[in-house]
């Protein structure tokens, strides 16, 4: 036999392991699935706060040195900071390292460059994103309404898929430059409303 026909085989006897093992496992419980979908949720906004930092430009005063490290604040929410943490783990972005803080109420904003604030933080909110105001921050968070209280990113749930939008004057504000390429994949723009 060939190598081509042995490839073959050995790639149909693995189809068919991976189908039986997939028929034996056991059925997921919907609690169970929700927890899965609530963690897929908390992956995929980690990686986007991650690649959030490819598309903004802070001023050259938010970085005391060439190689200072870019430091994101992480309220309300320790699956996301997790996973963030270990995505960032030895990588860099822009010849920066980057530093995941957890942050607890009354903890201050100085010194971050992200301030992400999850959905169990939604109370403060408004707190957090106050602190920020002004400063070259790009603040993220994940709830409704929260452009309108001066958020710069705020991701939401469209038809199961964590999607977000982006306040341009926001971003303005706070002497962030965004990359328009993060518009064309944003759901919602909100620009001039300020």
């Amino acid at each position: 036999m060939t190598d081509s026909g042995h490839r073959q085989r050995f790639g149909a006897a693995l189809l068919a392991f991976l189908l039986g093992a997939a028929a034996l496992a056991p059925a997921v419980p919907a609690a169970a699935a929700g927890a899965q979908i609530a963690a897929s949720e908390e992956r995929v906004q980690a990686a986007y706060l991650h690649k959030f930092l490819n598309y903004a430009d802070w001023p050259p005063g938010a970085f005391p040195q060439p190689d200072t490290p870019y430091v994101i604040g992480v309220a309300g929410d320790d699956a996301v900071a997790d996973e963030l943490a270990r995505i960032a783990a030895g990588r860099s972005v822009n010849n920066r390292g980057v530093i995941v803080k957890r942050l607890l109420p009354g903890d201050t904003v100085n010194d971050l460059h992200m301030l992400y604030v999850g959905r169990n933080e939604r109370a403060r909110l408004g707190q957090w994103l106050r602190q920020a105001k002004g400063r070259p921050i790009l603040t993220v968070s994940a709830a409704d309404g929260a452009l309108d209280l001066g958020s710069i990113i705020n991701f939401r749930t469209v038809d199961d898929r964590v999607r977000f939008e982006v306040s341009v004057d926001m971003a303005e504000q706070s002497g962030l430059r965004l990359n328009s390429r993060l518009f064309s994949v944003a759901t919602n723009v909100v620009k001039g409303k300020s």
